[in-house]
């Protein structure tokens, strides 16, 4: 009986963190939504943006690779943001088969705009937890994260 309620319990905490974790994501998403959307951007065109501003004119591969998405997935999204003139795509000269992403400057000059955005975001989800308890969960999950990712 004692060994029932361990791994009753045991599966339970598993479904809190996989609950908790979805739900925090999807909070996080909802309210960057409601800020980027008034820049004709949505909080999945915004992933893709955000990479981009550190790593302008790389592979469509590797940029799915990156935000953990299949290369048709990324393939709509960059279609979308293209059609709305954020970005180009260009074949690598050195390798045809690889296309590379660029921001056009219009897609550049939004980095201005919805940093700030994110930071807000962040620092609402944030509020009233101790910097060292901020550290501790980015911690986790980056442990999490590996772990699932070694699994």
């Amino acid at each position: 009986m004692a060994g029932r309620l361990n791994d009753e319990r045991a599966v339970r905490a598993d479904e809190v963190v996989h609950d908790l974790t979805r739900r925090a994501f999807h909070s996080f998403r909802r309210r960057l939504e409601r800020e980027t959307v008034a820049h004709g951007v949505s909080a999945g065109q915004w992933r893709f943006l955000r990479q981009l501003w550190h790593r302008n004119g790389i592979c469509q591969h590797r940029l799915a690779g990156q935000l953990a998405i299949s290369d048709a997935t990324a393939a709509v999204t960059l279609r979308e943001l293209e059609r709305k003139g954020l970005i180009d795509r260009r074949r690598n000269a050195g390798n045809r088969r690889e296309v590379l992403i660029f921001l056009t400057p219009r897609g550049r000059a939004l980095e201005s705009a919805l940093l700030p955005v994110t930071r807000d975001v962040h620092d609402l989800a944030t509020r009233e937890i101790p910097a060292c308890e901020v550290a501790a969960l980015e911690d986790l999950l980056r442990r999490v994260i590996a772990n699932l990712d070694r699994g």
